[in-house]
């Protein structure tokens, strides 16, 4: 029986994460029918035996096993051309689903002017993002009953949806095309995905009503921030270059803007400590060299100093006396002469007694 849904969740470590969002993906999905297809990126714990166990145990349960990090898109795309399903959905391991989720998304997607649509959730960097008041995981889905009721059938439209979740039909993604494998491990790959499905008029949405939670950057929480911003800043430069407009940071609902100031003023906040602790190692560095310069003029001066004694030295009557007797003594006694031979035996039979004499 071909199923209604394919769901592709792509893992990279984190097993933790992963056994929770796949356990909750069996226990919260009750219809439509579905297919699950774990694409895994070379993990290095747990997650591949685990996943080969996931799969003997559940016969809607494929699982392709990389033998290195393809990256976001490639590992999704993969998942996507091994999907069956009348619908793709995209979903992220550090994630949990919630009851009705799938139906709630295929629902909204019965209307052919919407292209893609995704939940509302508790951490994400654009509209998607709700205010939540549960504190504990055992509190969701009290909270994820009211949320729903109180929004049922509502969506609403956004520029771009991050895919922690979305959902679309198989033939508005082969319309669009894959994923752009150009972003590697992952940045901005779904706002590119954004812009050609609005390119051709799809509307993107985000049903009000089913609401998934998001633990947020598993992966990414794994880099180094400087890491983290090449990634950022590298992909961000290859979109931009792609569509030849200048990237602008998604909104936040009205609610979360005082606190998108507070964010943004704790990023100022750290580039600026940043920027000092360079400045520190700036001015470190000055002073050094300052030390270095001054001990470089100290030996200069004193260079100078010796130069100009020794010129002294050789101007001075003494020397031209010292001078005078060398030259009387090479012309005396020339050099490899039997004079000379002569005269140092005369010299060194001089000295022998005397220096004998001071040792005794």
């Amino acid at each position: 029986m071909t199923p209604s849904a394919s769901i592709v969740v792509l893992t990279y470590n984190n097993l933790d994460y992963t056994r929770q969002c796949l356990e909750s993906l069996y226990a919260k999905t009750d219809t439509p029918e579905f297919e699950l297809i774990v694409v895994d990126n070379a993990s290095t714990d747990s997650t591949r035996i685990y996943l080969e166990t996931l799969a003997a145990e559940h016969p809607n349960c494929r699982v392709i096993l990389n033998e290195k990090n393809e990256g976001f898109a490639r590992g999704n795309n993969m998942g996507a051309a091994a999907a069956t399903g009348k619908y793709l959905v995209f979903l992220n391991n550090d994630t949990l689903v919630t009851e009705g989720w799938l139906a709630g998304l295929i629902r909204h997607l019965q209307d052919p002017a919407i292209g893609m649509v995704g939940p509302v959730t508790n951490s994400s960097g654009n509209e998607t993002r709700i205010a939540v008041d549960y504190q504990d995981l055992k509190d969701l889905d009290a909270f994820v009953k009211r949320r729903n009721q109180a929004y049922a059938g509502q969506s609403s439209e956004v520029p771009m949806l991050p895919f922690l979740c979305v959902a679309l039909r198989r033939e508005v993604f082969e319309s669009v095309g894959p994923l752009d494998e150009r972003f590697g491990l992952g940045f901005f790959e779904d706002d590119d995905f954004a812009l050609r499905l609005k390119e051709q008029g799809f509307q993107i949405r985000v049903a009000e009503d089913v609401f998934i939670h998001h633990f947020g950057s598993a992966s990414f929480s794994r880099l180094d921030s400087r890491a983290y911003w090449q990634l950022f800043q590298t992909n961000l430069h290859k979109l931009e270059e792609k569509w030849g407009f200048r990237w602008m940071p998604p909104r936040p609902r009205p609610e979360f803007i005082p606190e998108k100031l507070r964010e943004n003023l704790d990023a100022a906040l750290f580039f600026a400590e940043s920027i000092a602790s360079r400045e520190d190692q700036i001015a470190a560095l000055r002073q050094h060299a300052q030390q270095l310069n001054r001990q470089l003029t100290d030996q200069t001066a004193l260079a100078n100093s010796l130069k100009m004694e020794l010129e002294g030295i050789r101007q001075s009557n003494g020397w031209a006396f010292l001078m005078f007797l060398r030259r009387v003594r090479r012309f005396l006694f020339p050099d490899g002469s039997g004079r000379e031979k002569v005269y140092r035996f005369f010299i060194k039979f001089i000295r022998g007694p005397r220096r004998q004499g001071i040792v005794q």
